[in-house]
């Protein structure tokens, strides 16, 4: 395997608690939000809320690690953070959550008595296994044994036994496809060339994606097998959001972290470029909620190495964050001898040359925290060592990413 430095957030070093650690933070903060955040709404919902309260200060006092486990689910943690961002407001993130969260602590053993939710569910998800209602379900009951939800027409049944919707089709890695989206925010678009992630197929089947993704995933894990062991913090669901057969799109969201959407596209390095570029949004984003990293992040903005828009320089910090372990992966996989030829050493070539502009930027206008410039300075070293690894370009590299 080719010896590469690590860089912080970006190639991890063996037994590396960096990221952990802030996922970990992230999720008492979703705690916090959970157990402290006045809220308004029905009365229903609001017994709901107190009850769930207890339960999950009685769960953490029992059994912290598993129940920050729980708070950092897609569908959980995502309604509460748009709830931290001021995006929606409490009793609709706790309306989303809530049902799941209850549901979760039943399945971990982490209750010591019933509790009752009675408010209208749309959806709980609980381990990897998705119930959704349409209508609505009336109520969960969270018990010691288990959760029972009570059907539209009144019927009482155990949720395990009630079939799981079929949205949620797994991946390598621990990685699910997903054809269902909690996300609130997911049709809200900040990029130029798309309008916003309505879930779709492209026309191919499934099993067509898993295929590509899972090859996509192989490739990933091949040339960065250190970042990789972290993905199933950082990336949980893909949804997919068509097929483009001359470009590829790819979008994420701070406020749900582990969520990507994905276009689908006939180069498995194309997919697996995307994978490891929104992954490491969410590894970015994360840190946000602890950090600024940038002071000057969304007040200053610049031309973009890698879009046709101007960006906020924190724009910039997460396009050099995303494609410098991207330049790693081409490097990998160029000394393995994987996917070798000119179309490698084109993309190899224009990616280093965007990460090249993108760090000069960031070097000009960026006032970085203390975490900023560790992750600027460590950002910079694995570039530089990257560079020097490359071959020339090849004379028809364009110098800009084709993002």
């Amino acid at each position: 395997m080719l010896a590469l430095p690590p860089a912080f957030l970006t190639l991890p070093a063996p037994g590396d608690p960096t990221f952990p650690a802030i996922v970990r933070k992230v999720r008492l903060l979703v705690l916090r939000r959970l157990l402290g955040a006045p809220v308004g709404g029905p009365p229903g919902l609001l017994r709901g809320v107190g009850a769930l309260r207890e339960a999950l200060t009685d769960a953490a006092r029992r059994d912290k690690v598993a129940t920050l486990e729980l708070l950092g689910q897609l569908d959980t943690w995502t309604p509460v953070l748009c709830w931290e961002a001021g995006l929606v407001d409490g009793a609709a993130a706790l309306a989303a959550a809530g049902p799941s969260l209850l549901a979760g602590l039943a399945a971990r053993g982490l209750l010591d008595r019933p509790v009752m939710w009675e408010h209208p569910i749309s959806a709980v998800s609980v381990a990897g296994r998705l119930w959704t209602f349409d209508p609505p379900a009336r109520a969960l009951a969270a018990l010691p044994a288990g959760a029972e939800v009570q059907l539209p027409d009144g019927r009482r049944l155990p949720l395990a036994e009630l079939p799981g919707a079929p949205d949620l089709h797994p991946l390598p890695s621990g990685v699910q496809l997903s054809t269902f989206d909690s996300n609130p925010l997911a049709m809200q678009e900040a990029h130029p060339d798309k309008q916003g992630n309505r879930i779709d197929l492209g026309g191919y089947a499934v099993e067509d994606w898993q295929a590509a993704l899972g090859e996509a995933l192989e490739l990933v894990e091949a040339g960065l097998p250190e970042w990789h062991r972290e993905l199933p913090l950082s990336l949980q669901r893909i949804v997919p959001v068509g097929f483009l057969p001359e470009v590829h799109l790819s979008a994420s969201y701070r406020e749900a972290p582990g969520l990507a959407y994905l276009t689908l596209h006939g180069s498995r390095l194309t997919l697996a470029e995307a994978i490891v570029h929104e992954a490491q949004h969410s590894r970015l984003n994360l840190l946000t909620w602890l950090d600024p990293v940038l002071e000057n992040g969304f007040t200053e903005w610049t031309a973009s190495p890698v879009r046709p828009d101007l960006r906020p320089i924190m724009g910039v910090l997460l396009a050099v964050h995303a494609f410098v372990p991207v330049a790693a992966l081409h490097a990998r996989l160029a000394d393995q001898g994987r996917l070798a030829g000119p179309d490698l050493d084109r993309r190899r070539a224009q990616v280093l040359a965007g990460n090249a502009r993108g760090l000069e930027i960031l070097r000009e206008k960026a006032r970085p925290t203390p975490t900023g410039r560790r992750l600027l300075g460590e950002l910079q070293a694995l570039h530089d060592h990257l560079a020097a690894l490359a071959p020339p370009p090849p004379p028809d590299a364009e110098p800009r990413l084709p993002c």
